[in-house]
């Protein structure tokens, strides 16, 4: 894999199996997909499909059970837990449903400690430009108890694009928000996708924010599915807008 083509992300083959009380327990079988910089790529599905499992194998925070995982240019398989670290804090960024942000920092603490343990030069800097493009300079003073969970979700959003990621991995960014905040939030994610062109994985259980990205896998029963019936082939389809 090498950033010469433009490969940000492939998974190959890729499965995940775990022991439970009642015997083996396969979550993810044989998953196969790729992703190019500045691409967007929505993964649906029901609850409890293997979204989030997925998400977190293609991001390196697990292993598979089978399978291969490269991620900017790195085979995943072959690094350990603390390259596999280094390489999130130099190649990834990451938004969640929940903010994670830590209450006792302001916006601009938050967005900064983040590029501190990447080891970023000028953190301040970069903090603040990326609050600003999230429209959030009147904010940086401000902590997280102060602010709307719209606003929250910005400073996160501007936390994961600070350090220019090649890829970003969203978990239902807009999942704990009212429909007109989610909107707004879902535009900034896919104006900084633009601007940066950063890859953007997005697990939602929403169609119409699934439906702004340039394709769309769906997870059933841990595999892929690329051909359904009827309507519900034509909702959940692979879709390439190029």
């Amino acid at each position: 894999m090498s950033d010469s083509i433009q490969q940000i992300l492939r998974a190959q083959h890729v499965g995940f199996t775990v022991q439970a009380p009642g015997g083996r327990l396969d979550i993810l079988n044989d998953i196969s997909l790729d992703l190019n910089a500045g691409q967007t790529l929505a993964i649906v599905g029901a609850s409890g499909s293997g979204k989030t499992t997925l998400l977190g194998l293609l991001a390196g925070l697990e292993r598979p059970t089978s399978g291969d995982i490269w991620l900017a240019g790195e085979h995943l398989n072959r690094l350990d837990e603390n390259e596999r670290a280094r390489l999130r804090r130099r190649r990834v960024g990451f938004v969640f449903q929940s903010f994670h942000l830590l209450p006792s920092l302001t916006a601009l603490e938050n967005v900064m400690l983040a590029l501190e343990i990447a080891g970023l030069d000028r953190p301040r800097e970069r903090a603040t430009r990326a609050l600003e493009q999230v429209g959030l300079d009147h904010r940086m003073a401000h902590y997280p108890r102060q602010m709307s969970g719209g606003e929250q979700q910005r400073v996160a959003i501007a936390r994961a694009f600070a350090g220019d990621p090649s890829v970003l991995f969203a978990d239902e960014p807009t999942g704990n928000l009212d429909r007109n905040t989610g909107e707004s939030v879902a535009r900034l994610l896919f104006d900084l996708n633009r601007e940066h062109g950063t890859a953007l994985v997005l697990v939602t259980h929403d169609l119409n924010l699934a439906r702004r990205c340039g394709r769309i896998e769906e997870i059933e029963d841990g595999r892929l599915v690329t051909a359904r019936a009827g309507e519900e082939r034509d909702r959940f389809r692979l879709v390439d807008k190029g």
